[in-house]
């Protein structure tokens, strides 16, 4: 499926995969390590072409899942969508996800993937619905690039790699995959769009359902890989965890907003 999207919510999105050009998420997690993959050069680079710019009313969600899409495929950093929605790191049960220096105090706590997590902290949630509004509608949006992303290397890899005499999209098992993938990724930017409805509200139900439905995604796409999809330099591994990451995260948000 295709999603027609007006000319100048193209543009933005073209303006933010500008801005994205030549970086790359870092492949190699340190694990059991505190680390925080918030990258200021980006976030200026994200700041000039409007990204911090469009939470200032509700009738700008469309640019904003466009550009968020844009953040998902790249597997960029999550605090950018963050302070860009909310004004602030997300805290949620005492727990931060944040870029380095956005908050003071706080334990710093191993992590997995690279999102900075510390612990201690006792700011609370903020209740601003229009700010949980966005937050919910680009965290779906990102959702849906970082699933249209590890679809993408996962098509590029099933018809570049032969078995049997054969490209590997051309196995039935492995069509059966990439078609799961193609329409949960489908449903997560229907999802993001739908949200971006001014009048829609926190997309509490669309949310719920989300995070897993891209971990599952990236599971598909994993499969399809072979070992290569588990190994670090195959960097095939960041939409996993990043996915992951965020369906704990999303779950953590939706306990706290009823």
């Amino acid at each position: 499926m295709r999603f027609t999207t007006e000319p100048e919510l193209e543009l933005f999105a073209e303006s933010v995969r500008g801005a994205l050009a030549g970086w790359e998420a870092p492949l190699d997690p340190v694990f059991g390590e505190w680390q925080d993959d918030r990258d200021d050069a980006l976030a200026g680079r994200l700041e000039a072409v409007g990204w911090d710019e469009l939470w200032s009313g509700p009738e700008l969600l469309g640019p904003a899942v466009a550009g968020g899409f844009e953040l998902g495929r790249a597997v960029a950093p999550l605090c950018l969508l963050d302070e860009a929605t909310l004004g602030a790191p997300l805290v949620v049960g005492g727990r931060v996800r944040h870029g380095a220096g956005r908050i003071e105090g706080g334990e710093r706590e191993p992590t997995l993937d690279g999102t900075g997590t510390l612990r201690g902290i006792e700011t609370a949630l903020t209740t601003d619905p229009a700010r949980l509004h966005a937050w919910g509608t680009v965290t779906l949006a990102y959702l849906a690039g970082l699933a249209d992303g590890a679809l993408e290397k996962a098509v590029e890899h099933a018809q570049s790699r032969e078995q049997f005499g054969a490209p590997l999209a051309a196995l039935p098992a492995v069509q059966a995959r990439l078609a799961d993938a193609a329409l949960a990724r489908d449903g997560l930017l229907l999802s993001a769009w739908v949200a971006a409805d001014p009048d829609a509200g926190f997309p509490h139900d669309s949310l719920t359902w989300a995070g897993g439905a891209c971990r599952e995604v990236t599971a598909h796409v994993q499969q399809v890989h072979g070992g290569v999809g588990f190994a670090l330099e195959g960097g095939i591994h960041r939409y996993y965890r990043r996915a992951k990451t965020v369906q704990v995260w999303t779950d953590a948000v939706l306990r706290e907003v009823r």
